[in-house]
């Protein structure tokens, strides 16, 4: 089977040979979402723990306990949990695709596939052992 991308690059592969660099491609993408899901939690465990004893604190000490004020807390915010989640959702956008990929070989409907360079770089990526 050819698989062809917008940069009429072409590569070949057997189908179920294909199956099986997509699916490995395709679990090591699950890892970096549980990954990522990992260290969301752990912040927000940690900010959990830092506000329990901020309010476990009496009045003469909370006035003198540093807070990083609201804006710092916000970027934190962003930068640990909104921005990974927006890599979160790009991921399952690629592995989308890698199951559509997937679909259209079992079908064995074409002997050509078209796919976004993306994908081709990551499958180059992969037969080099980057991945």
């Amino acid at each position: 089977m050819k698989i062809r991308d917008e940069l009429n690059r072409e590569l070949d592969f057997a189908c179920d040979e294909l199956i099986d660099v997509l699916q490995d491609i395709k679990n090591h993408r699950e890892q970096e979402i549980d990954e990522l899901k990992q260290k969301i939690r752990k912040y927000e465990e940690k900010k959990r723990a830092e506000e329990t004893f901020y309010r476990s604190l009496s009045p003469v000490r909370k006035f003198f306990a540093s807070r990083p004020p609201n804006h710092h807390q916000a970027v934190e915010y962003m930068v640990h949990v909104k921005d990974r989640l927006k890599q979160i959702n790009g991921i399952k956008n690629r592995i989308k695709q890698i199951e559509g990929i997937i679909s259209s070989c079992r079908d064995h409907s074409s002997e050509e596939l078209e796919v976004s360079s993306a994908m081709t770089e990551e499958i180059l990526q992969y037969r080099k052992g980057q991945v």
